[in-house]
């Protein structure tokens, strides 16, 4: 059965992801590159930053690596304020914990961002665990991060549902014995359903959670069958 579901937190929490196409379009072309031309489907992939810098910017030594990393937070953080949450979050989280079903947070993102995000929305309180790319030695598509979260819950993975929106995610997810919801536009299902998400959608809507248990029990019944 569901005994927790645990979020991604940009483009799953955080309707983020303009934010930082805004922000490394303008470091990738302050380092001379034409920001016309850029995919952002290199970045989307839900990559490390280090692995994104080294794509458009070739082998660079680490200080290189972390001024460009300083640079970006600096970019992302002038456009913050004009965050918000992703629509029908809330109610979703408040049907959560109705249910007392606890949530958490897994993202690669670094800790005092994943923190301030989540009060800037008011919702710190309706995640029972919050882990970050600071609490992990491997980042996704590894699945420590999960596996992480879903011991701070107390919860087995087969028990843990996953809401991610990158293929790295998805494939972090499965690897750590979870079911896995991808979340992203019509366009990028296919990448996230190839990558093992069980099912994928684009918006939270009333009964999205019935949805999600459904998978469980799906899997329960098919489980019974195989017996």
């Amino acid at each position: 059965m569901l005994r927790c579901v645990i979020f991604d937190l940009d483009g799953v929490i955080a309707d983020s992801h303009p934010v930082h196409e805004s922000a490394w379009r303008k470091l990738l072309a302050e380092q001379g590159l034409d920001p016309r031309g850029l995919s952002m489907e290199f970045i989307l992939a839900g990559r490390p930053r280090n692995e994104i810098l080294r794509h458009y910017l070739g082998e660079l030594p680490p200080e290189t690596l972390e001024a460009h990393g300083r640079r970006k937070d600096g970019l992302y953080a002038e456009s913050a304020g004009s965050l918000s949450p992703m629509p029908g979050l809330l109610p979703l989280l408040e049907q959560l914990a109705e249910r007392r079903i606890p949530a958490a947070v897994a993202t690669s993102a670094g800790k005092r961002r994943t923190l301030e995000t989540l009060e800037r929305f008011g919702i710190s309180s309706y995640f029972a665990a919050v882990v970050t790319g600071e609490d992990v030695r491997l980042q996704k598509p590894h699945p420590q991060i999960f596996e992480l979260a879903a011991a701070r819950l107390g919860v087995s993975p087969g028990e843990a549902l996953v809401i991610e929106d990158s293929v790295a995610g998805v494939q972090a997810a499965r690897r750590a014995g979870m079911r896995c919801v991808g979340y992203a536009e019509p366009r990028r299902w296919p990448e996230l359903t190839q990558a093992g998400a069980d099912e994928v959608i684009s918006e939270f809507v009333p009964g999205c959670l019935a949805r999600f248990e459904r998978l469980f029990h799906e899997s329960e019944a098919q489980a019974r069958c195989g017996a």
